[in-house]
């Protein structure tokens, strides 16, 4: 109950930081979560409140590195396993030996293997935290990229560190080739698990879309219990639960396009439930650390001033050699992490972009209350420096990247525009080209594709124009079928003539006189061949009945109707452009109504929920496309992915959402 309350009023502050950031979005939101949390301090409850880190570790990071695994694109994982090797393994390594070194020069009377301790504490980076530092700032494509691949395999690293550092302090006794062994074991050891584990996660996920189990209260707990599960097991197997969850989530995210066409909950309910998790947790993480923060200092409150401005001054020079560390790797390039070196503002944004956070605020707290039964040394003044090193991380980056990175440039609403047209129509014509989709499942989709665009007003004479030759396309339909024998001569003559009869000041006058006396002769051919195959007919031919004769006269109805509708998209198609567009989509929408009035077909529906899946996988493919190849920027990338995925969900909960949610 005690657990249930207190994540109750983590989430509500952390809402609260929110829409208090929507207000005042001038400072990064992360300070806003610190200082509800610092409110949260306030309250009684939380005057005595203890964060576990073994369940914080579990129920909170855990997830949260499994959906930063499954964001992570394969083929960029693939192209950067070297960078991400030098950065979260070699460069994390030697930060916490020489951050260590440092410490015991800055903290004699601290023992060493304490010293490591710390070091490992404060070596571990966070993107997420930096995301919202630098949102409104530009960072270098390099560094960017860089940052995200470190944040995201370094704590595994740190984490075997301080686990090493705490066991030879406690033991008295330390082993390098047994500690390197175990470090080898736990970084390879976690990938390899979270790899097995991740690729047997999505064969039984598959297994319960293929056996129609894939409604949204199996896939979605499902889903979130995934990383927890695999965390658990690795931890078990004495291997970096971290890395796993990391390892299975890229897994997840390799094998995702496999699920995408099978299910409409599949794709789209998990995302959502993710997308709204990893920002609560996000902001959890830092509304803990505003509630923790009084305490750490309240515990400081018994030891001297003197003591305090030095542990002060000691959690600032290890700051300063993280950051001379970080400079020097990424400047010289040091094992060849970057294909070329980087530049003096590139390796300073790099060093200053380390921003710490979730797993430093973690692995501060697990430092054990006791040891041996006796109060663990120096525990407060680690802490103590750790929360400092976390402060100051923050704070830097926000006064000093701004001078060092352009702004952003406020994406230009035309361009967006432009290539939002360009990208929707990329997915129209995928969808054009494959010869499998009937023309009415293709309208539907193409006109809820279409409304994504922002098209112009429709223009009423174009579209007198088109319905002109629309009607022509029409007739010549009916005429077809009748050269070919699938319909009688009459039958013809009488739906022709309804077409061009009808109410049309846009077709030509002589056009119109050109089908009566064309069509008005061939009655005059059927009269008289109807005549002599009367003459000619047997008087024992038994005559139809009235509900074989309405059946007859149904199905050619539906023959006609069909290839009317056929022909006409086939022409609409040959003289869609950018300019007539909406005209032409206006028209395709109108028939596409007439052709489907009256009919329902469950299966339709979800042959189109599948298209619309498939058309926007198209739209993405173009996007991440364009960004490769340049054309577009990061941010336009970033904008034009987001209005997919809100299309996306809004498009599918029109068409499923009722059963999205009582599902």
């Amino acid at each position: 109950m005690l657990i249930f309350y207190s994540l109750t009023l983590l989430i509500v502050a952390t809402i609260l930081a929110n829409i208090i950031y929507t207000m005042l979005p001038a400072i990064p939101l992360t300070f806003y979560q610190i200082g509800c949390g610092l409110l949260l301090s306030l309250l009684p409850f939380f005057q005595n409140y203890s964060l576990e880190p073994e369940i914080f570790m579990l129920m909170v990071i855990a997830p949260l590195m499994f959906n930063d695994g499954q964001n992570t694109s394969g083929d960029h994982f693939r192209q950067s396993f070297r960078q991400i090797f030098n950065l979260a393994a070699i460069l994390a390594v030697i930060t916490a030996v020489v951050i260590g070194l440092v410490a015991h020069v800055l903290l004699p009377l601290i023992p060493l293997a304490l010293c490591f301790a710390v070091a490992a504490i404060v070596t571990p980076t966070d993107s997420v935290a930096l995301k919202s530092i630098t949102k409104d700032i530009e960072l270098p494509t390099k560094v960017s990229g860089a940052l995200e691949n470190e944040s995201l395999f370094n704590d595994a690293s740190v984490i075997v560190i301080f686990n090493l550092a705490l066991a030879s302090f406690i033991s008295g006794d330390f082993s390098f080739s047994e500690g390197l062994t175990e470090f080898l074991i736990s970084f390879f050891g976690g990938l390899l698990i979270g790899g097995i584990a991740g690729f047997l996660f999505v064969k039984i996920q598959t297994a319960l879309v293929n056996k129609s189990m894939d409604t949204a209260s199996v896939i979605v707990p499902f889903s979130m219990m995934t990383p927890v599960a695999i965390y658990l097991v690795s931890e078990e197997l004495g291997c970096s639960g971290i890395l796993a969850v990391v390892a299975a989530g890229i897994v997840y995210g390799i094998n995702q396009s496999r699920l995408k066409l099978t299910s409409t909950n599949v794709q789209l309910v998990p995302n959502a439930a993710w997308g709204i998790i990893s920002s609560l947790l996000n902001g959890v993480v830092f509304v803990l650390l505003g509630v923790t923060l009084p305490k750490v200092i309240s515990r400081m409150i018994p030891y001297s001033r003197t003591l305090i401005l030095k542990l002060v001054f000691d959690a600032l020079a290890i700051y300063l050699v993280m950051l001379l560390i970080r400079f020097i790797w990424m400047r010289m390039n040091i094992f060849h992490v970057q294909s070329t070196r980087s530049t003096t503002k590139e390796a300073l944004v790099a060093a200053i972009g380390g921003v710490h956070g979730t797993i430093t605020l973690a692995m501060a707290l697990s430092i054990p209350v006791t040891s041996l039964g006796q109060p663990f040394p120096f525990r407060n003044q680690l802490i103590y420096i750790a929360t400092i090193v976390i402060l100051l991380s923050l704070i830097v980056p926000t006064f000093v990247l701004p001078f060092l990175c352009e702004k952003k440039v406020i994406q230009d609403q035309g361009e967006f525009n432009k290539y939002r047209t360009q990208m929707v129509n990329y997915a129209i014509t995928q969808i054009k080209l494959d010869p499998t989709v009937s023309a009415l499942d293709r309208n539907y989709v193409i006109d809820m594709l279409n409304s994504q665009k922002n098209n112009p007003e429709i223009d009423r004479k174009v579209v007198q124009n088109i319905m002109a030759e629309v009607q022509r396309v029409s007739a010549q339909a009916v005429v077809d079928l009748a050269n070919e024998g699938k319909i009688d001569q009459k039958v013809a003559n009488m739906f022709t003539r309804r077409i061009i009869t009808t109410p049309n000041r846009n077709m030509k006058f002589m056009t119109r006189i050109k089908y009566i006396f064309k069509f008005q002769s061939r009655r005059f051919k059927v009269r008289k061949k109807v005549a002599r195959t009367k003459r000619n007919a047997r008087p024992n031919v038994q005559a139809k009945s009235r509900q074989e004769i309405h059946n007859e006269k149904h199905r050619i109805s539906q023959l006609i109707k069909n290839a009317m509708f056929e022909s006409v998209n086939t022409y609409l198609d040959q003289i869609e452009n950018d300019e007539n567009s909406g005209s032409v989509n206006f028209i395709r929408s109108s028939y596409s109504f007439r052709q489907e009035r009256g009919k329902t077909d469950p299966e339709s529906d979800a042959k189109r929920n599948s298209l619309l899946i498939q058309s926007f996988q198209s739209e993405y493919s173009f996007v991440a496309e364009a960004f490769k190849s340049g054309q577009i920027s990061r941010s336009l990338s970033d904008q034009l992915s987001q209005s997919i995925s809100t299309d996306q969900m809004a498009y599918m909960e029109q068409g499923s959402g009722s059963d999205l949610l009582l599902a």
